[in-house]
């Protein structure tokens, strides 16, 4: 399929505008924030390194929340509201559409997982790291998210998807270190594998066994959430 780059614009655009004109969306995407700054302020005993801890914990919820919340709750919205038909008509491409849907969610989450690396007051000599493998992960997640989208008719279909696929990614990340079972259900977890990838780039680790197979998962994410949309646009057409 084609893609305007000048209609990708229009569309990134106006998402961006519609996100921001959703209060709701908007302050949910806050709530990441808000704990980080709460938990900076709480003299917390976490047994270790306390920024590490409140960066993970706002890392997850941020990444969890954000790139699951915003590309399908988008693309329903538009669906619900019938103007998805109107931008066929104006002859927009599902490409188009969908990558602009995606690129939103990315570039949401990235602000939020960057702002979350600096209220931690982290070592800035460690945000490049940080940034690239937790945008692997956000991609990950945010194909997920858009075929959520793409199997969903309307808002509220989405969010009975959205809830549990958010829990599931989140709890076992949140909780592995408590829970045995939690430990090696958060291995699996793309959002996992990308905050491991960085500790071991912090901790000089980088080219080992291990973060190859961490790589490696990210990978299957990737390349088993784009087939998975694409089996589904194929079936299911671009408004369904």
């Amino acid at each position: 399929m084609n893609i305007s780059l000048r209609k990708w614009k229009a569309l990134f655009k106006k998402d961006l505008s519609d996100y921001l004109k959703n209060p709701a969306m908007f302050i949910s995407n806050l709530i990441p924030l808000m704990f980080v700054v709460l938990y900076n302020i709480l003299p917390l005993d976490v047994g270790g390194d306390k920024s590490l801890f409140i960066l993970t914990v706002g890392m997850l919820l941020n990444s969890c929340m954000c790139a699951i919340l915003v590309p399908s709750t988008s693309i329903a919205e538009e669906k619900e509201k019938f103007t998805l038909r109107t931008l066929i008509l104006s002859n927009v491409s599902a490409a188009e559409f969908f990558l602009s849907k995606i690129s939103t969610g990315i570039v949401i989450t990235m602000v939020g997982n960057l702002l979350v690396f600096l209220l931690t007051k982290t070592a800035l000599a460690n945000l490049p790291a940080y940034l690239l493998f937790t945008l692997l992960g956000t991609i990950c997640l945010v194909m997920v998210s858009a075929v959520i989208g793409a199997v969903c008719r309307d808002q509220m279909s989405t969010s009975i998807l959205q809830v549990p696929i958010m829990l599931l990614l989140l709890i076992p990340s949140m909780f592995s270190g408590a829970v045995k079972l939690f430990r090696y259900i958060s291995y699996l977890s793309p959002i996992d594998a990308s905050l491991h990838l960085y500790y071991n780039t912090v901790n000089g680790e980088l080219f080992t066994g291990k973060s190859a197979l961490r790589f490696c998962i990210i990978v299957v994410w990737i390349v088993g959430a784009s087939l998975l949309f694409s089996f589904i646009y194929k079936k299911r057409g671009f408004d369904n």
